[in-house]
């Protein structure tokens, strides 16, 4: 029988977060997404959990989301993206990203935009390969991490398969904080757990909160707007009575639900 999909652990006040889809590169379906959105309200609610890793199973951190057909809920907005923590709103610890392998699509909005530090192996490849099957972006996925120059390489080219980043060329970028052989990944991502652990957890609050809300919150806001207030009226029983009293031509009876 197959594990769970996520690993949760506490240990040292250190949660450890891992993905656990080995066989499919840990790309995010529906039940991890689910997983990880429960995570990260379960670790910022416990108080012997003072930093997180991020981490994944087997070859690769995480391969994007998953296409396979039926692999997420259509009927979940934005389920892919109710994944990642929504830093500065209602994740306020610091989420430090330990990545290997493939970093891709939405690994990368797990990995490099949806953790506050990123601590990457030599072999990580970065970018998105979203365009080959026609998903869009938005550009949140990379603005404002990088400059503008080097935001328009990334999504002209590792968007369109030409060239996936490599750790070093993220570092140099900016959008990683080290790179470490293979090997060191996991106990360099504890070193720099050991040293957030050191500091005033309300000082690294202020700190997230001032961050995202400057630079990202904007986009976060709106698509979360549409998974708290559109979507629930978009499929609720009123909106379906809707359409059918309209078939059927008549008065429909709504219902407040």
């Amino acid at each position: 029988m197959a594990g769970p999909v996520l690993l949760y652990e506490v240990k040292d006040n250190i949660a450890f977060i891992t993905m656990n889809r080995p066989e499919k590169m840990n790309a995010l379906n529906g039940e991890l997404s689910d997983a990880l959105r429960k995570a990260w309200q379960d670790f910022e609610r416990d108080p012997d959990a003072l930093v997180a890793i991020l981490s994944g199973v087997g070859g690769s951190f995480c391969a994007g989301a998953d296409i396979t057909p039926r692999a997420t809920n259509p009927e979940v907005p934005y389920q892919v993206h109710q994944s990642y923590p929504q830093n500065g709103t209602k994740v306020f610890k610091p989420i430090i990203a330990a990545v290997h392998g493939y970093v891709l699509g939405s690994g990368y909005a797990l990995g490099i935009r949806g953790s506050d530090l990123t601590i990457a192996a030599e072999n990580a490849l970065i970018g998105f390969p979203e365009p080959k099957v026609g998903i869009a972006m938005q550009p949140i996925d990379y603005l404002p991490y990088m400059p503008f120059k080097i935001s328009l390489e990334f999504m002209m080219l590792a968007w369109n398969g030409g060239q996936i980043m490599t750790a070093q060329r993220a570092y140099e970028v900016g959008l990683v904080n080290k790179v470490v052989p293979d090997s060191e990944l996991n106990a360099e991502a504890i070193r720099w757990a050991e040293m957030l652990k050191e500091i005033p957890p309300l000082y690294i609050r202020s700190v997230k909160y001032g961050h995202y809300r400057g630079n990202t919150l904007g986009f976060i806001d709106r698509e979360m707007e549409y998974v708290d207030f559109v979507h629930p009226q978009a499929t609720s029983e009123d909106a379906k009575e809707g359409r059918r009293a309209f078939r059927e031509k008549r008065k429909p009876i709504f219902k407040g639900k």
